[in-house]
């Protein structure tokens, strides 16, 4: 009795599994937690971090820990933190024509602490070397600097502190120092719009730093855009003159995930044609951005027009911005890219949080994808044919935790994608967290039968699956 009992659960089991795998191959978004196809790349990093001069009064470092960031840029510092001397080469050294070899004329205490913050939260400074954007009339330290043999051993001096134990400093071992900021931007950044000039400063601090540190990885230029001429010719001369480009970098506000998600194939294929095949690839800054620059800097709109892109749920920050942040982050992973860093966590016009303090949508795409690496490092196989949806599955090395991301980005119509879902069983209930129109952040606990998971998406949709 027990033997026949025993067949007719097996009989059973066979059957909603085939059932399952029937249907997987007909749906249309399916994921098999069964077959492994390799690591979750740590590509979500972030520029900024919690104010380290609102530590008192809003300290945001569980916040911004919880979205388990793999790498933090630091641009823009001193503009997030205001009345803080951080991080930039002349907020760390105040006067250019004193020795560069003497760690009294260094000033590092500000940003000892800050990055020191963002090693407790377990991701990697990316180092800026040189000033943040300047929107002045006049440009203060935007500029070309007149010496530049001196100006790379104060470079020098602020790497010997951070990964040397110089002038009271640390061994961090920081391993990405950038060699300057958008120098294509002039004059906000740069004051020669001769190419040639940046490019020639660029290898006499590459030179130096790599003199001293042979094993940080050092690059640039941090362009405003993926400019494949401006990125051939500094490879060319890099190659020349022997100078260090073990990653380059470049910025993208993007309306279209096509604009962030077509680069690296092209300027992967430039790198290795120039002669760097392992030169990495880092979109250091990239943002939503369904608007035009003359409404962020309110010509065109006024501040009506302004605020409305600021909080609405088709705005920089809301529902859209957080399907189209998940759906990239998930399309990155098929591309050569080695790693992002949004631009920012904090900034109120472009940061994660507002200026009352609440966690915009956006903050929780990020949340949610740093959360399935760390839980599920191993990526599984999904099928998301649709252009603008897409589906990431992952587990853990066990296969206990099973994760699942869906983006739905600016759809016709609000509908309901269907996942077939393998390597779980065919009945079951998972916890879902989302983010649409109506919600910033919601969750709740959903059946799923057939072994089908049906999720109800509005034409902007981000969802958080745990099974």
């Amino acid at each position: 009795m027990k033997i026949r009992n025993m067949l007719r659960l097996t009989c059973a089991a066979l059957v909603a599994l085939a059932a399952s795998a029937s249907f997987a191959q007909d749906a249309k978004f399916s994921v098999d937690f069964s077959n492994r196809i390799g690591e979750i790349r740590p590509i979500n990093g972030v520029n900024l971090w919690s104010k380290l001069s609102y530590e008192t009064l809003e300290n945001r470092q569980e916040d911004a820990a919880a979205c388990r960031f793999s790498t933090v840029r630091l641009h823009d510092a001193p503009w997030d933190n205001n009345g803080l001397r951080l991080v930039d080469v002349h907020q760390i050294f105040g006067n250019f024509n004193a020795d560069p070899k003497d760690p009294d004329n260094y000033f590092f205490k500000a940003t000892d602490d800050y990055i020191a913050n963002i090693r407790q939260a377990g991701a990697t400074p990316i180092y800026r070397l040189g000033p943040s954007i300047e929107h002045t009339a006049k440009k203060y330290y935007a500029h070309k600097p007149a010496d530049m043999d001196a100006y790379s051993e104060i470079c020098a001096g602020i790497v010997r502190h951070y990964n040397a134990g110089w002038a009271d400093g640390f061994e961090w071992n920081i391993p990405y120092w950038e060699i300057w900021n958008e120098p294509d931007l002039v004059p906000q950044m740069w004051d020669d719009p001769n190419w040639e000039s940046y490019c020639e400063f660029y290898v006499v601090v590459a030179k130096r730093l790599r003199e001293e540190f042979p094993d940080v990885k050092i690059g640039g230029p941090a362009l405003t855009h993926a400019s494949q001429t401006k990125i051939k010719r500094l490879a060319e001369v890099c190659k020349q003159e022997g100078a260090p480009l073990d990653f380059v970098s470049w910025h993208c506000y993007a309306r279209t995930p096509a604009e962030l998600l077509d680069p690296p194939f092209q300027v992967r294929q430039l790198l290795d044609e120039a002669g760097f095949p392992d030169a990495e690839l880092h979109v250091n800054e990239w943002h939503y951005f369904p608007t035009d620059w003359s409404v962020v800097h309110g010509t065109q709109g006024g501040h009506e027009a302004k605020r409305e892109l600021d909080t609405s749920p088709t705005g920089l920050h809301g529902a859209e911005s957080a399907a189209f942040v998940a759906l990239v982050l998930t399309r990155w992973l098929d591309t050569p890219l080695t790693m992002s860093n949004y631009y920012a966590f904090g900034l109120q016009n472009w940061g994660l949080i507002d200026v009352y303090g609440k966690l915009r949508p956006v903050y929780y795409a990020h949340k949610f994808f740093g959360e399935l690496r760390h839980e599920a490092p191993i990526r599984v196989e999904t099928k998301d044919p649709g252009e603008w949806i897409s589906v990431l599955g992952a587990v853990d090395e066990s296969g206990n935790a099973k994760r699942l991301l869906v983006a739905a980005y600016k759809q016709e119509d609000a509908q309901t994608i269907e996942i077939a879902l393998q390597g779980v069983p065919a009945e079951g209930e998972v916890q879902v967290e989302y983010v649409d129109y109506d919600h910033d952040i919601a969750s709740e606990r959903i059946q799923y039968t057939g072994g089908v998971l049906k999720l109800n998406a509005q034409k902007s949709s981000t969802f958080f699956v745990k099974f």
